[in-house]
């Protein structure tokens, strides 16, 4: 059973929102999930997210900053993936917004470990190259698989 949770013309930069059970999904105007978070760790603190293909900067921004860091908060989590695996393109450009507004929110907010599972994708893993370097406060690690990831997570 989906649940509109935000329909395109309630976000600014054009994309609809709806949760189907555990996942909450992202999709552009043309109706392409581009984002999700999968609820099933939160029993364990742990909020899981991540991108699939193009997203605009606007569409990133947006997405962290709301519905996302809501859901961080909302369910009291420390720890969190990003599984990057079926995100293209580069998203450089938001990499200084990243670093010097939102996960200060996100360390804020509890955040203590983030693992990120490196995108197939040239462009993509260039920027996740160039936003480690803007982050800090939390401990963070990148890995080649989503069990890599997890295993860590919940290590720590």
């Amino acid at each position: 059973m989906e649940k509109i949770i935000k329909d395109y013309d309630q976000t600014k930069s054009g994309f609809k929102v709806v949760q189907e059970g555990n996942i909450i999904k992202s999709y552009n105007k043309m109706g392409k999930e581009f984002h999700f978070i999968d609820m099933d760790y939160l029993k364990d603190g742990i909020l899981l997210h991540g991108w699939i293909g193009f997203r605009t900067s606007e569409q990133l921004m947006e997405v962290l900053d709301g519905h996302f860091l809501d859901t961080f908060v909302q369910n009291n989590c420390k720890k969190m993936i990003i599984n990057n695996t079926e995100m293209t393109g580069s998203f450089s450009a938001v990499n200084d917004w990243l670093g010097q507004e939102f996960m200060p929110k996100m360390v804020n907010s509890g955040l203590t470990h983030n693992a990120v599972v490196l995108p197939k994708n040239l462009f993509a893993e260039l920027a996740v190259e160039d936003w480690d370097e803007k982050i800090s406060g939390f401990a963070s690690k990148n890995f080649g698989s989503l069990q890599d990831a997890v295993t860590w997570v919940k290590s720590n």
